[in-house]
């Protein structure tokens, strides 16, 4: 089971190690017959929620104020609330101690020092590969935010960040936009490097900072979302001027992006580079490691953020990484308390059995942003650049079928979209999805027949051969589906990961590929424009419709939230409209977290104990 459940996080690895030359690269052309006419979706509401830090906005100072150093929240509140399946509202009546993501209260309870939090680590989170955070994503999946820092971070936790990343005081104690292409940063004059050879503990610069951030944009995977900045220029030692290329409203989200991480310069003349240790400006220390094993880390006596009380953070004395070879192994040492924390991806069936073994332990639920199980197809090529074709698979799919059989009611028709750019808490119900979402073979066989098949084709489907379980499950049903109803008939074509995700990222899958991961970044610019745009190198799905291209730029344009949520709707829209990928239905995630462990939460965009592990720096035990 374990394989199923993880088989993305090295395919994750694979696609951001992609990222550094796709970004820019532009996608082939592809034709659409039929032309998309946007679906009206009454349900998605058009309120004003920002989704960047006002133009004058200045995030307060992080180690002056004992105030909070949250800075104003992106996102408001919900604008839709959407009601849970009968079985989800049957599983929270059943236990009350599950709490939805979005219903979090901050906690009453004052912050205390101690303790060593015990975070199990299995399949692509065993072990830290290495430390260099700008050649691979193996350090950041696995909790390497723990001990590094940047210009701007991001925190999840009870106070906020869970719907969406809000970019916050790092070495950057403050912030301002002069422009629409200008930012301005002050620094922090207290952000100090770890005290370890070769940097021993020296401050942090202004020309660190800018060396960094040549480094993410010039030869890093993450250059695709950094070369949108132009210049970096230094004002003054206390000054940091970014200008972008374009007028871009998600810099300050890529800047605080959970995986951008900065390593001190020095250690590039150091035998084996930054890959063979972690010294940051983060909250924690490296102090002892083994490459894909433990590690552990202690609080960094120097950190420069405080807490929303004014304490000093981090809370914790230490954080340790235990390896476990399988999901079943880290669940055994949760059951027994050995770790602190158990994620839940496999089901509400695990869920249910981790919550009868720890029954007074807190459980978070929530839906996810970025890896909904969903299916691409060749845009580009006979038959799936027929719109009707693609309706007619979509509408072959009896999802209602999947909820009962595969997810149990507790789960979700998949969303391509982040949830929290359009508002949304819950996810809709599959009644509330668009028509061709909805199953209808008489209408489905009706438009195959119109495209030229009415005794159905043969495709092939590209997997990745470790999966299993209720991925697998689902997608052996609906190959069923297919042909029993459509004569639709879709072979699996199972590939080692490195193969499978080499096709779909080079765009040379033959006809349809099985997909979960969306992007792996935590801001909304990467579901609408690296994912839709037809000249972005990310846009797997070879989608290539000047009305998308329209909304993706626009969203990434204006400043404007209201402007922002329309193009999102927008997008939103022409997906359900045009099919442009084929939506399955995904479980909602489960994490179970000790009773004595207060302010640890999951978001919909980042786990603590992967790319959120910085927000460990929050929590404390409560004895």
């Amino acid at each position: 089971m374990h394989r199923g459940r993880l088989f993305w996080f090295p395919v994750l690895l694979t696609f951001m190690a992609f990222l550094a030359v796709a970004g820019c690269r532009a996608a082939e052309p592809t034709a659409t017959p039929v032309p998309p006419t946007p679906t009206k979706a009454p349900f998605v509401a058009t309120v004003a929620v920002p989704t960047v830090a006002p133009a004058a906005t200045v995030a307060p100072a992080a180690t002056v104020a004992p105030a909070p150093t949250r800075a104003p929240a992106p996102t408001a509140a919900p604008a839709v609330k959407f009601e849970f399946p009968k079985e989800t509202q049957a599983l929270l009546a059943k236990y009350p101690q599950i709490k939805w993501y979005a219903d979090l209260t901050p906690p009453t309870t004052q912050p205390k020092y101690g303790g060593t939090f015990l975070k199990a680590g299995s399949g692509g989170f065993a072990g830290v590969a290495h430390w260099d955070p700008r050649v691979a994503t193996a350090a950041a999946t696995a909790g390497s935010g723990a001990c590094y820092g940047g210009l701007l971070r991001t925190t999840v936790d009870k106070f906020g960040g869970r719907a969406a990343p809000v970019p916050l005081p790092d070495a950057a104690e403050s912030w301002k936009r002069l422009d629409e292409t200008t930012y301005e940063f002050k620094l922090n004059p207290n952000v100090f490097w770890h005290d370890r050879p070769p940097v021993n503990g020296r401050r942090v610069t202004a020309e660190d900072l800018k060396w960094n951030i040549e480094q993410l944009r010039d030869k890093s995977i993450y250059s695709g979302a950094f070369q949108i900045i132009s210049d970096i220029v230094i004002k003054d030692p206390a000054t940091l001027v970014i200008k972008t290329s374009e007028p871009y409203a998600h810099l300050l989200l890529v800047l605080s992006g959970a995986g951008v991480q900065f390593t001190a310069p020095e250690m590039e003349k150091e035998s084996g580079g930054a890959k063979t240790w972690c010294i940051g400006f983060g909250p924690f220390v490296l102090k002892e490691y083994q490459p894909n094993a433990d590690w552990s880390v202690e609080k960094n006596p120097k950190y420069h953020i405080k807490g929303h009380t004014g304490l000093q953070l981090p809370y914790f004395d230490g954080l340790s990484n235990v390896a476990f070879t399988d999901f079943a192994a880290a669940y055994s040492a949760f059951a027994t308390g050995k770790t602190s924390f158990l994620p839940v991806s496999s089901g509400v069936g695990d869920a249910e059995r981790a919550m009868n073994t720890c029954p007074t332990c807190q459980v978070i639920m929530h839906p996810g942003n970025g890896f909904d199980w969903h299916i691409a197809m060749r845009l580009d090529k006979a038959p799936f650049n027929d719109v009707r074709v693609r309706r007619a698979l979509s509408m072959g799919m009896d999802r209602q079928d999947f909820f009962d059989s595969i997810v149990k009611g507790v789960g979700y028709v998949s969303v391509q979209q982040a949830k929290d750019s359009l508002g949304w808490d819950i996810p809709p119900s599959l009644a509330q999805r668009g028509k061709y979402l909805q199953f209808n073979l008489t209408e489905a066989k009706k438009l195959l027949a119109e495209a030229g098949y009415p005794n159905g084709f043969k495709a092939t489907m590209d997997i990745s051969s470790a999966t299993s379980g209720a991925q697998l499950a689902e997608t052996e049903r609906l190959l069923f589906q297919w042909k029993q109803n459509l004569n639709v008939d879709v072979a699996l074509n199972p590939l080692q990961q490195i193969a499978y995700a080499s096709a779909y990222l080079n765009k040379t899958y033959q006809h349809m590929t099985f997909l979960s991961i969306v992007t792996p970044s935590a801001n909304q610019d990467s579901f609408a424009y690296s994912q839709m745009h037809s000249k972005s190198g990310s846009n797997v799905y070879l989608i290539n419709d000047p009305e998308v291209d329209k909304w993706a730029v626009a969203q990434r344009t204006t400043f404007d939230p209201v402007k922002q949520r329309e193009a999102y709707q927008k997008l939103f829209e022409l997906d359900e409209e045009n099919i442009y990928r084929l939506n399955m239905v995904y479980p909602l995630l489960f994490h179970l977290i000790r009773p004595n462990v207060e302010n640890v939460t999951p978001g919909i965009y980042s786990w603590v104990y992967s790319w959120a592990s910085r927000s460990l720096e929050v929590g404390w035990f409560t004895n």
